[in-house]
């Protein structure tokens, strides 16, 4: 879909995105009462057995939630088929993400991601001074895993995998992954970041956690955040072999919070709640594909909770667009100009959005 891209464009990539996130942060802060459609967040949750758990451990906030960690990891561990000490619980998977820079890749060590992604770990290498080479996507938005393991050197401290990919949606073929990690995991370290995976029915099959119960160098990062609706409990969990998940607890940054905790216990356990959040959010894709379609407008079958999508003009332009029917949407991308990302709320606020869509493109007159 695009041609190879330059370091410096690759550099700007990362700026773009950045500046993004910042005018994200601005907008949801002084725009209240918009349409949320900007953060891949799901209004759906927490469930109702999370809130309730909640709403009780609040009565019980004068405590640490040391035992209650435990017995989290000792939940997460059975459901992924590991032992505790494969799994560390963090406020949000992003602290996974930014400590496995620290721990592995370490100051000025090489890091191999793909362009575009979720930047929070290549950002915060090279803030730590590590050498971050990105390699563009493939034809499909895919990550290019041949390309990706041709950029692994003596030098590469840890490589990131964003799987399904953020912005673009796209899912890597599990069976190609794994033969990836094994092949890429005695040089260096493999990351996959799998924070939109369990939006899929089927995830236990699709996870990476597989190559961590074979004994390979993988780090498997997951959150509630998405599935879960628990953004603002920050609570997410990294799985991995026990040495490295034990350097990764070693520089931790901060301590659980006692309701978060609680309440992904209870979310565990809610096969109802998030059965019906998968549902929601794929009408939600149905909706906003559906408009699209009529509209002629090009887009990446995504497995995410977001759909990214070709504006045919400035992504800029559409978001200020949007804002003015009141809808908060749009993360722009170096790598693809005119393309935009747009995130699932609530099934009225994508039927809400593929109307002002409609309006915005096809204008009046």
């Amino acid at each position: 879909m695009t041609e190879r891209l330059t370091r410096r464009a690759l550099l700007g990539g990362a700026l773009v995105g950045l500046t993004a996130m910042r005018t994200w942060a601005r907008d949801v802060g002084r725009r209240p009462g918009m349409r949320r459609l900007i953060a891949n967040e799901n209004p759906y949750g927490p469930s109702p057995a999370a809130r309730a758990a909640a709403v009780q451990a609040v009565q019980n906030g004068w405590r640490y939630a040391v035992r209650e960690v435990s017995g989290l990891k000792a939940d997460i561990a059975a459901l992924e088929g590991v032992d505790p000490d494969q799994v560390m619980v963090c406020a949000g998977s992003t602290e996974a993400l930014r400590v496995a820079a620290l721990a592995v890749a370490g100051r000025g060590g090489r890091v191999v991601a793909a362009s575009p992604t979720f930047f929070f770990l290549p950002d915060y290498a090279r803030k730590l001074g590590c050498d971050v080479v990105e390699v563009p996507l493939d034809d499909t938005m895919t990550h290019d895993l041949d390309a990706m393991a041709a950029a692994v050197n003596p030098a590469t401290r840890l490589v990131y995998v964003c799987n399904p990919n953020n912005p673009t949606g796209t899912q890597l073929d599990s069976d190609r992954l794994n033969a990836f990690i094994a092949a890429v995991g005695p040089r260096t370290p493999v990351l996959v970041d799998e924070a939109y995976l369990d939006l899929n029915p089927d995830w236990r099959a699709l996870t990476a956690v597989a190559r961590v119960r074979a004994g390979d160098a993988v780090i498997v990062t997951r959150t509630f955040s998405k599935l879960h609706g628990m953004a603002g409990l920050r609570v997410g969990y990294a799985v991995g072999p026990a040495e490295l998940i034990q350097r990764l607890e070693a520089l931790r940054v901060s301590q659980m919070s006692y309701p978060g905790v609680l309440a992904a216990a209870a979310s565990l356990q809610d096969e109802e709640f998030l059965a019906f959040s998968r549902a929601q959010i794929r009408e939600g894709r149905e909706i906003t594909t559906a408009a699209f379609d009529e509209l002629g407008l090009s887009y990446v079958p995504s497995h995410g909770n977001f759909v990214f999508f070709d504006t045919g003009g400035s992504p800029r332009a559409f978001a200020a667009g949007m804002r003015e029917r009141g809808i908060l949407t749009g993360m722009p991308s170096a790598a693809y100009p005119s393309w935009s990302r747009v995130s699932m709320g609530r099934v009225e606020d994508m039927q809400a959005f593929a109307s002002a869509a409609g309006d915005y493109f096809r204008p009046a007159g």
